[in-house]
């Protein structure tokens, strides 16, 4: 077992335990051969694991291995998804939307938005969940006229897998309207994360390590992590894994067989302390996640791609590629989408210059060395031996990522993931236990897939 120390803010030693462990994919996926649809299967992923306590625990990942095109990988999501997708898009979400309205900053939303979200906090939480929905229908009439076929053909199979499996009075129209109001969601409430991307000196074989963590804050979201590759396509040779939510068409995290990661984190400033200007007139951010996974090869088809689109709310987006080895940060808005690098994103972020390294943490930015763990100490701290292995030390410095941690290495061919876990009162941790992170993602261990496997199949 590794130890390891990092000096924190205020001249703290601090001393973290060990990191967490590592398991291969491959050796604790099973495959259920009655769980196929045409050519396309769902797996499980169960660790068991031994706790200090001696209390019972695991790590459960959902794996959905989707084939054909669009509208048949719908399908299978659907009808290999169903349990899930009814649970989660219901009383998961209810009792999520009943507890976030209250707290909900609606004054950057336009005043339609406003006005509807503001209804529920009047209301109050009986009455949330209702109010929620007709706020993300809002949004998906304002955006549905920017959104490419391929997902609307993908959301309609959705919805037809989903009442194959239910069978009689299952509505399929409105299935489809759930559906495409879910997607609407992180247009509404807005992901605090980090992002990094390490090459050349940083790294000890110069591979590019890149880094999505995902802070999410409580719910359902992670104990409803599913892992779903996207493959076989006749009309794109590309494939491409996304780790995402039940019914969730659109991506946050992922990599693809041409080689092309991306990490995400919302925009926001201190100096503003509110979100860049931005509207629902365009392609909900989520949506154009996607397609740079799915139809992108390099990082200059990404960013010319980004630049051609009409762009919603600001975000950062992480773009590492396998054919330059390097990683960009795009300051992407409504106004612009500005590609910065290592030399030019100090200027943003407020934090210092590490040669190789492009970065930005989870707080609003100009960030200085944030009130939470400092990341530019820890990826000093590891500087010229940044990997997958040492990148699980980073974001445990760092305590980013309750939800979902993702990193790639692109020259190896691997990908590692932890997910959270939350109890039934959407807490990180047993709801006897004072420490409610234990877990959160970047204290939970990691499982490794070898992505090439992936792309075929296994």
């Amino acid at each position: 077992m590794k130890l390891f120390c990092f000096i924190l803010l205020l001249g703290v030693l601090a001393c973290i335990a060990a990191e967490p462990a590592t398991y291969e994919a491959s050796d604790y996926t099973s495959w259920n051969r009655l769980r196929k649809v045409g050519d396309s299967r769902r797996g499980e992923i169960h660790v068991p694991l031994t706790t200090t306590d001696g209390s019972e625990d695991s790590i459960d990942m959902v794996r959905l291995d989707l084939v054909g095109d669009a509208y048949t990988r719908g399908y299978a999501h659907g009808a290999l998804l169903t349990k899930e997708i009814v649970e989660f898009t219901g009383p998961q979400l209810d009792l999520y939307f009943a507890e976030t309205i209250l707290g909900l900053d609606t004054s950057s939303f336009p005043d339609p938005l406003k006005k509807i979200l503001d209804a529920a906090k009047i209301a109050g939480a009986i009455k949330a969940p209702a109010i929620f929905r007709e706020a993300m229908a809002w949004v998906w009439e304002k955006e549905k006229s920017f959104v490419p076929d391929v997902i609307n053909q993908e959301m309609k199979g959705m919805a037809d897998g989903i009442c194959k499996t239910i069978g009689h009075n299952c509505d399929t129209t409105e299935w489809l309207t759930k559906i495409q109001s879910l997607n609407m969601l992180p247009e509404l409430i807005r992901m605090a994360c980090t992002a990094y991307g390490a090459w050349g000196k940083a790294t000890p074989d110069q591979s590019l390590i890149q880094l999505r963590a995902l802070d999410f804050g409580t719910g359902p979201f992670a104990n409803y992590n599913i892992i779903q590759v996207h493959r076989g396509d006749p009309n794109n040779d590309n494939a491409f894994v996304s780790v995402s939510f039940p019914a969730f068409v659109g991506a946050i995290t992922g990599v693809s067989k041409y080689g092309i990661g991306i990490s995400e984190k919302v925009w926001m400033t201190y100096d503003i302390r509110e979100l860049q200007p931005g509207s629902y007139d365009g392609l909900a951010d989520i949506f154009a996640l996607r397609n740079i996974l799915e139809f992108s090869k390099t990082r200059a088809d990404a960013e010319a791609y980004i630049n051609s689109i009409t762009r919603t709310w600001a975000m950062w987006v992480g773009i590492g590629d396998h054919s330059t080895g390097q990683f960009d940060l795009v300051g992407y808005r409504q106004s612009d989408a500005i590609v910065y690098n290592d030399v030019t994103m100090p200027a943003q972020t407020g934090q210092p210059f590490i040669e190789n390294v492009c970065y930005v943490d989870k707080h609003p930015q100009p960030s200085g060395d944030g009130p939470t763990g400092s990341l530019p100490t820890a990826l000093q701290s590891f500087y010229g031996n940044i990997t997958l292995d040492t990148t699980k030390a980073i974001v445990l410095a760092h305590q980013t990522g309750d939800v979902q941690i993702a990193a790639y290495n692109f020259k190896s061919d691997e990908m590692v993931v932890s997910t959270g876990k939350t109890n039934k009162k959407g807490q990180f941790g047993p709801e006897d236990s004072k420490d409610q992170s234990v877990w959160k993602a970047y204290n939970r261990p990691y499982v490794k897939f070898t992505l090439s496997d992936l792309w075929e199949g296994k």
